[in-house]
């Protein structure tokens, strides 16, 4: 009997269920909505709902279920698998999540930052394969992070290390979901690319289509941003350059504190290319220091989207 993981990518807008087999490979993947808002048994609900279609999935093809994994945002406490602080889900803090999906579900459960899950997922099977230090940011709702050193996931007394997204680039900087000011996740994520770009277009200095948008009070996004910046309009350059300077201040200063050359990039803002790619590493080499820049490389995830729900699904296999 082949034997599977299923695993949970648990999104700000998203969620991922699927089905891997121990090579990394997806046999059955499913995706819904996540009601990121709604209160905590609402979440879990859908949770449950969707890992059950891919574990009925599973045992139909007569697969056998070894565990499964999830890759939970924001601060999950390793120790109790209370939700201590997730920033996109308000209703979620104080949830116990581990517990409460564990009266749903015989396997074994495994759980990893999304973020620390997306890095174990392009470690094994993608851009990080046999380099055994790096870091990786997920930029979409938010921006998580993680870091790898020696093989080993950094992450401290209760699993919290590598909460990348929030530190602090600007004191006086926009609120933050976590309640900071000025993170990286409140200048940089797709949250903050669209908030910036309505802040430009309401003062009235740049001429762009983008304000067609809220002139017919359609929905204006990251991605419509960046698709503008590539054609060559002038606003969305202007967000996504500075959305690359804030990433390549981040990243240059982590290349400083932990000496690592690799760092991985996933999440939809990823996609915009080099109107993002180049601020970042421009800015990138300006704050690493001689002997470390000239060895920085940065590159996109090579599994995409499904970084994180690979990595989660095959938490079982290789659990100590």
């Amino acid at each position: 009997m082949k034997k599977i993981g299923i695993g949970l990518d648990l999104g700000g807008t998203t969620m991922l269920a699927t089905a891997v087999s121990e090579d990394g490979r997806i046999l059955k993947q499913e995706i819904r909505e996540t009601p990121a808002r709604e209160k905590a048994k609402i979440i879990l609900r859908s949770i449950v709902d969707l890992l059950r279609l891919v574990e009925n999935w599973s045992l139909s093809e007569n697969l056998e279920i070894v565990g499964i994994g999830l890759g939970l945002p924001g601060l999950v406490n390793f120790t109790t698998g209370v939700v201590e602080l997730m920033p996109n889900f308000p209703k979620m803090r104080g949830f116990p999540i581990i517990d409460e999906l564990k009266k749903y579900f015989d396997y074994k459960l495994f759980y990893e930052n999304d973020a620390s899950a997306a890095l174990l997922g392009e470690y094994r099977f993608g851009a990080g394969k046999g380099v055994d230090d790096l870091i990786c940011f997920t930029i979409g709702t938010g921006i998580g992070g993680a870091v790898l050193i020696d093989g080993k996931l950094l992450r401290g007394p209760e699993g919290f290390a590598g909460e990348l997204g929030h530190i602090t680039l600007d004191p006086d900087g926009p609120l933050c979901g976590c309640g900071n000011r000025g993170c990286l996740e409140a200048l940089a994520s797709s949250s903050a690319i669209v908030r910036r770009a309505k802040e430009i277009i309401s003062e009235g200095k740049i001429k762009t289509l983008l304000s067609n948008y809220l002139e017919r009070e359609e929905e204006l996004n990251a991605s419509i941003i960046a698709e503008e910046a590539n054609k060559g309009d002038l606003l969305a350059q202007k967000v996504y350059e500075e959305t690359g300077k804030w990433l390549g201040i981040a990243i240059g200063s982590l290349a400083n504190i932990f000496n690592i050359y690799l760092f991985l990039i996933g999440g939809g803002v990823a996609s915009a290319g080099d109107v993002l790619f180049k601020p970042m590493i421009d800015e990138t080499f300006k704050r690493a220091m001689p002997g470390i820049r000239e060895k920085i490389k940065i590159d996109r995830f090579k599994l995409g989207d499904n970084a994180g729900v690979i990595g989660a699904s095959t938490l079982p296999f290789y659990a100590d």
